[in-house]
């Protein structure tokens, strides 16, 4: 493969990094809005910061990748990585609380979403041309393993307990 087309190829990965970020960042802000308990609230606003954290940090490996020329976000079909926001978001009530019936199956979408992250980060960076970017994503890849063990914990905690256990609201602040 060329080092034009590695370069384009690598541009394509970070570029759909980039959509599934901003889908989680959309994804979990509109989960705070309809959860009733403040510890899955609090839970879902810190996996947002995150999500815009991850955000920044692929916006910088673009920016390397372009060699610091200003590249523009293409695209990005998601459904190939088995997101269709329009049917996750759909499912959303914008007038109430989530039931919590309704919260084990926007947990089951937000697991299933980051276990595909997980998988594209792990495929992607063997593919990664540049060292940096590479690493960033074997990063990216363990920080997503970290948020699928708190919706896991918490997928289970929701099922036995009918509770979120969520996330320490002091750490927030």
């Amino acid at each position: 493969m060329s080092a034009a087309r590695s370069k384009d190829t690598e541009l394509d990965v970070l570029n759909a990094a980039l959509a599934i970020e901003e889908f989680g960042i959309e994804f979990y802000h509109r989960l705070e809005e309809c959860i009733g308990e403040e510890e899955g609230k609090a839970l879902m606003r810190s996996l947002a910061r995150d999500e815009a954290q991850h955000r920044q940090l692929i916006l910088g490996e673009i920016s390397m990748v372009a060699g610091g020329k200003e590249v523009v976000a293409k695209e990005v079909d998601l459904s190939g990585y088995g997101i269709v926001p329009s049917k996750v978001f759909r499912s959303l009530p914008k007038d109430r609380c989530l039931t919590l019936e309704e919260e084990m199956e926007a947990l089951n979408v937000g697991m299933e979403v980051e276990r595909n992250s997980i998988t594209m980060y792990a495929v992607a960076a063997k593919g990664a041309v540049h060292v940096g970017v590479r690493e960033r994503l074997l990063q990216l890849e363990g920080i997503e393993k970290g948020h699928l063990k708190l919706l896991e914990e918490n997928a289970h905690m929701l099922k036995t307990g009918g509770s979120w256990y969520g996330y320490t609201p002091i750490l927030e602040g």
